[in-house]
């Protein structure tokens, strides 16, 4: 199978559809496929050459988030190389102008179109103070989604409200772990030295973007709070995104920014905590949690969005009311304090991780385009 992937954003912008992407993309061609994806333009990492199966397209920073880049594809451009590529099947990832030119890029070689739906437009929007434009947006969405013989969701609970909004030709794209990638085995000492943890505290760690759409604040509050009740506790938030600097000029007691990892780096960096904190509301999925429970820890989780489809209250984390600091504060209080429920989290943190395999995802992916394909030829008999 051919597949043509359609995305704003891809390696080396990291995020969780962008890392969901590339393992599609790798996992997709381990299967035996051939993957072509056609993205925004972003700076390389010093000395890497650009991934082989990239088609890029000139770009621009987003005005409201710098990080990702608007792509302004050409279309003949584009049509030339995937006409060269001959898809079977065209994946569009992202609602706007990669996902327009993927659509145009269908209909004009007569391909079958899958969607998937990454993104909780409305509470993203909440969180910069335009509600409007989330409500606003979902004309725009269902004319969309109107294209693909599928809309994919990674969570039965973000299928509901597409459900509710009119969206209803949809299925489950989950997420897996892969024990290779995360695991307790990767624990460093080393890195703990590193955040300043001695021997006798704990680490609290978040993991994902540094931005405002995760609740940060309302994380940073909690801890400031807690006062004398971290002790010796270090809080280590490890990622990037726009909030960075501002949270490293306000200097936090016990708050550290570990930066961005990858690979190995971010293996440790996960297995050498000893408590998840995670406050995001927005998720439709929540991938950081999963990679949390499968390095074995346990986790404070706001109870809210796509984590629900996995988290268990008081059997893999400890969940707090959305939106709330006080809610917060008292999760972080109580698993600082409470090394038998911390025990208790991580072992069914690591049962949930050990059931969630990637290939029977990628099986009911695959099954998918086949099924897009087949309509399509259906409907043109």
């Amino acid at each position: 199978m051919r597949v043509a992937v359609f995305s704003e954003v891809y390696w080396p912008m990291v995020s969780g559809v962008g890392v969901t992407l590339l393992r599609l993309t790798e996992a997709l061609q381990a299967r035996g496929h051939q993957v072509r994806v056609y993205t925004a333009s972003y700076p390389l990492p010093e000395g890497d050459a650009d991934r082989p199966e990239v088609h890029r397209s000139p770009s621009m920073p987003l005005f409201l988030y710098p990080d990702i880049q608007w792509a302004f594809p050409r279309r003949r451009e584009v049509l030339r190389d995937a006409r060269a590529f001959g898809p079977d099947v065209v994946h569009v990832a992202t609602e706007v102008s990669m996902g327009i030119i993927g659509l145009k890029v269908a209909r004009e070689l007569a391909l079958p179109v899958v969607a998937s739906a990454h993104t909780d437009y409305e509470k993203y929007a909440s969180r910069y103070g335009m509600e409007w434009a989330g409500r606003a947006a979902w004309p725009y969405l269902r004319w969309f989604y109107g294209h693909a013989a599928r809309v994919l969701c990674p969570s039965k609970l973000y299928e509901q409200h597409l459900h509710s909004r009119g969206v209803l030709h949809t299925g489950i794209w989950s997420r897996g772990i892969d024990s290779a990638e995360f695991h307790p085995k990767f624990r460093s000492e080393a890195y703990r030295r590193s955040m300043g943890v001695g021997p006798d505290d704990l680490l609290v760690t978040y993991i994902g973007r540094i931005a405002k759409e995760k609740n940060l604040d309302l994380l940073l509050e909690a801890w400031e709070l807690l006062g004398i009740r971290r002790e010796g506790a270090q809080l280590v938030l490890v990622g990037h995104g726009p909030l960075q600097e501002e949270i490293r000029r306000r200097d936090m007691p016990g708050v550290r920014l570990a930066g961005l990892k990858q690979g190995r780096e971010l293996a440790e960096a996960y297995a050498s905590a000893d408590l998840f904190v995670f406050p995001s509301s927005t998720e439709t999925f929540g991938n950081v949690l999963l990679e949390a429970m499968g390095s074995g820890l346990p986790s404070v989780v706001t109870a809210d969005g796509g984590v629900l489809e996995f988290a268990v209250h008081g059997k893999n984390a400890w969940l707090v009311a959305p939106d709330s600091s006080d809610a917060m504060l008292a999760g972080l209080d109580r698993l600082l304090h409470d090394s038998a429920l911390r025990q208790q989290l991580a072992k069914g943190a690591l049962e949930t991780a050990g059931v969630r395999s990637w290939a029977g995802i990628y099986e009911s992916l695959e099954s998918e385009y086949r099924d897009a394909m087949v309509q399509l030829q259906s409907t043109a008999a």
